[in-house]
């Protein structure tokens, strides 16, 4: 069997990995090919791979996905991210057998447009190695600003075109580092949608009305669906949207641009996702 590991070292705890030991447990008797990705330029084909072990954070496993979309091969992840939300919503050695997906691309826990949602870009590979989790912490204050993105959200009877500082497909219980979807059960059918409306100005009050929802939604949560003035959070089996403008998204820590026509449900990749213990004794 052919085995490809692979080791992200710009992620902030990649000097973790214990490659001897991850080869020993997972790949014993494979005929292993080592690649490492020491650029944003570096990349790895799957071609003739029966077996990839993924030593990397949220961004890592979301290429990885890309990469095997279509191929049915056992996918090994071991979180060595700074945040490494997709992990935290699965149970050690647990798989993750159902995926989001929005337009042709798949995302392991979260699509989202909008305010904050530039985090996961917005730290160098240095910062992350240096300061863990508290990199992304600089540049808070530099992301809290009001978008407006013009959009129809539709689902079953509804449709609404609204401007949105945030449009939120969420696949995990986490994101953002907060615990706040209470709805999400893992592997099931149905993704949340939170949507946050665009005070008129992004200006000082424009900024301090943003400040409400995001606290109502991020700090105190939800465990029921919510239909307030400005914020709406409900699970669904499907939605559409439509983009008349290009529009910057995060997909799980990665930066896509998205645009027109799109449906977000949740599907079953070829791949099968069994997530490792970043505790484990390696």
């Amino acid at each position: 069997m052919k085995c490809l590991l692979v080791v992200n070292t710009l992620c902030g705890n990649a000097s973790k990995v214990n490659e001897d030991a991850l080869l020993r447990l997972y790949a014993p008797e494979d005929d292993v090919t080592v690649r490492y990705i020491r650029s944003a330029e570096d990349s790895y084909s799957l071609d003739g791979v029966d077996k990839l072990i993924l030593c990397g954070g949220d961004g890592t496993l979301h290429h990885a996905l890309a990469l095997a979309k279509d191929k049915a091969i056992d996918l090994y992840y071991l979180p060595v991210g700074t945040f490494n939300e997709t992990a935290k919503d699965v149970k050690p050695q647990g798989e993750l057998a159902r995926l989001g997906k929005i337009g042709e691309t798949d995302f392991a826990y979260v699509a989202a447009a909008g305010s904050f949602t530039d985090l996961g870009q917005s730290s160098s590979a240095k910062q992350k190695k240096r300061f863990k989790i508290f990199a992304y912490f600089f540049h808070i204050l530099k992301s809290y600003r009001v978008h407006r993105i013009r959009a129809t959200i539709s689902y079953g009877d509804f449709s609404e075109t609204e401007d949105y500082t945030l449009i939120m497909l969420s696949n995990a219980a986490r994101c953002f580092g907060f615990r706040f979807n209470r709805l999400h059960r893992h592997n099931d059918d149905e993704l949340q949608l939170l949507t946050i409306k665009a005070p008129k100005k992004d200006n000082l009050l424009g900024r301090i009305k943003m400040f409400f929802p995001f606290f109502r939604a991020f700090f105190i949560g939800f465990s029921e669906p919510h239909f307030g003035k400005s914020v709406r959070f409900l699970s669904l089996k499907e939605v559409s949207l439509s983009l008349p403008e290009k529009t910057d998204f995060c997909l799980d820590g990665e930066r896509r641009v998205l645009f027109g026509d799109l449906t977000a449900r949740t599907v079953t990749h070829a791949a099968r996702v069994r997530i490792l213990s970043p505790r484990h004794p390696f």
